[in-house]
């Protein structure tokens, strides 16, 4: 009994509806009771949506109540820190075996269920991503790709501006010779390399937005160096809307694989991966085609063009297909060390090429590119 006035007052019930709030918010809307955790705010097992919940005393309400009598009775009985939310099983447990449960395990459970709580709802959803940019000549003209056209591609993440990756190729001639994939490799590697050191100081993991205008060599390049410890989000500049925006939808392409020339065992291994365009067998270096195997990966059902490529689904499909072709080559030919790699790909494809390779199972590709002075293909680099 509180004394008002030098008259005794009897203590009231009532709870206050911040005081509900708070313990609400604090249990998720869930039984506090160690192990139990039932959700209170619908019936089990009807799913019916109501308030199943009931506010518990660790300290009884009344001094003859279960653990009334324990040290420590707080002046505000109603208070927050007093209160459970239990379900009602959970509610007449306690209170009817109050000592194999004293306040002081009540106290732990309450305290360890919201702490979990608070930690589990304190997990946001990670909306950065850090855009790494990839651009050269292409046929001797720059590319540009403007930070609005990354942030409507990346919506509903966020574009950390200030921590962009640009690798910018355009001062260096775009003439295919040794010297400019040397070049270019060497400036791709000092960049990524920062990335990876950067997430490594961290000890952050990064989801990293790659938006790329460059010879498929060089995409495949960047491929290879990308470690699959990063979160890589691969983005296509759609001809039709000149839009780096995936559009929805599954899409509809169906890649199929199929050995298109068949060689000595001991010849080389050739695989074109002809989907924006068609690289004809007879326009490949003779001295791969006269006694080598080739493989295609291609479009099932569909002409190769340029605008095949829509949504992500369809670049998640070609990543299974390409693992599949690639399993098949190294079953047919298990002595296998290198292969020539051919290809007609837009740029995510082309950076798949480089990423999903097995760099402990699968061979060497020597990755070729058409140069027009030499009225043919050349090797520009090696993937290992």
């Amino acid at each position: 009994m509180k004394r008002r006035q030098g008259a005794l007052v009897k203590p009231s019930r009532h709870i206050k509806k911040q005081t509900t709030l708070f313990l609400y918010t604090q249990a998720g809307g869930r039984c506090e009771f160690d192990g139990c955790n039932k959700y209170l705010l619908e019936h089990y097992p009807t799913e019916t949506v109501g308030n199943f919940a009931e506010q518990a005393h660790i300290w009884a309400f009344s001094e003859g109540g279960p653990r009334g009598q324990e040290t420590g009775r707080p002046l505000d009985i109603n208070g927050l820190s007093n209160l459970m939310l239990l379900c009602k099983d959970c509610h007449d447990l306690v209170d009817k075996n109050s000592k194999s449960y004293p306040v002081e395990v009540l106290k732990k459970f309450k305290k360890e269920h919201e702490d979990r709580i608070f930690s589990l709802t304190g997990i946001a959803k990670n909306r950065d991503t850090v855009p790494l940019v990839l651009k050269s000549l292409i046929s001797g003209r720059p590319m540009n790709i403007s930070v609005e056209e990354m942030q409507a591609a990346v919506a509903p993440n966020y574009l950390k501006r200030r921590e962009i990756v640009e690798i910018d190729l355009s001062s260096i001639s775009d003439r295919p010779n040794s010297s400019f994939w040397g070049v270019a490799q060497d400036a791709i590697d000092r960049k990524v390399n920062r990335l990876h050191e950067a997430q490594f100081n961290s000890g952050q993991t990064f989801r990293v937005s790659i938006f790329a205008l460059a010879p498929i060599p060089l995409l495949i390049h960047l491929g290879t160096r990308l470690s699959d410890k990063i979160h890589i989000d691969l983005y296509q500049r759609h001809r039709d809307t000149e839009s780096w925006l995936w559009k929805e939808g599954a899409g509809d392409v169906v890649y199929i694989t199929e050995r298109i020339l068949q060689g000595e065992q001991s010849g080389p291994v050739l695989l074109l991966v002809n989907l924006s365009g068609k690289n004809q067998l007879d326009s490949l270096p003779k001295e791969l085609t006269e006694n080598g195997t080739a493989y295609e990966i291609t479009l099932e059902g569909q002409q190769c063009s340029p605008l095949f490529l829509n949504t992500r689904d369809d670049l998640a499909r070609f990543t299974s297909e390409y693992h599949r072709a690639l399993a098949t080559i190294r079953q047919a030919h298990p002595e296998i060390k290198v292969i020539h790699l051919f290809s007609a790909v837009p740029a995510p494809i082309a950076i798949t090429l480089g990423r999903a390779r097995l760099p402990k199972i699968d061979p060497v590709f020597r990755v070729y590119d058409y140069d027009k002075r030499a009225n043919g293909f050349v090797c520009a680099l090696e993937a290992s």
